[in-house]
Order: C-alpha cells, then sequence, then structure tokens
C-alpha cells in the first residue's frame, strides 16, 4: 500500500469569506515549501507575503503561522521563494 501524502509547510489563507463558501469547517491550506514529519520550521526573522493558490488574495503572515500539514502529492509544485534554499 503506497501512501501518496507528503509533508508541506503551510498558512491558512485569511480570505475566509471566500473559503467558508467551500468549506465552513476547515481553512483552505497554501503550501509553501515540501517538508517531512520532523523537520524543524524555518528561522524566518520577517512577515512574508504570500498569494492564495484559490482565491487570489495576498496576504502577509507572521513566521509563527507557518503549520506543517500533511497533504495529498501536489505534482508540479513550485516552493514560495523564501523557501528554495531551506
Amino acid at each position: 500500500m503506497t501512501d501518496s501524502n507528503q509533508y508541506f509547510w503551510v498558512v491558512l489563507c485569511k480570505n475566509h469569506r471566500f473559503h467558508s463558501r467551500q468549506n465552513l469547517f476547515f481553512a483552505h491550506k497554501i503550501p509553501l515549501a515540501e517538508t517531512d514529519a520532523f523537520l524543524s520550521p524555518p528561522a524566518l526573522d520577517d512577515r512574508l507575503k504570500v498569494r492564495c493558490d484559490d482565491c487570489g488574495q495576498e496576504y502577509a503572515y507572521e513566521p509563527k503561522e507557518i503549520l506543517r500539514a500533511q497533504l495529498d502529492s501536489l505534482g508540479s509544485f513550485t516552493p514560495h521563494p523564501l523557501f528554495r534554499d531551506c
């Protein structure tokens, strides 16, 4: 049995009004970079701006808002520029 799930650093989109129409109980996760189940979060000194892949809105996020999530395989995925060298 193969597992098609992978771990990603994500932020939760702040455009709650748009995403609550799609799923009332879960926030939309925006993947930033691939990771594993054990790696520590990257050390970021400042806020980062992220554009949602679904609603298109861009918001600023604090480093403490970065979460690890297990998602289905994304296929072709481009990491956020701040995570390309991590």
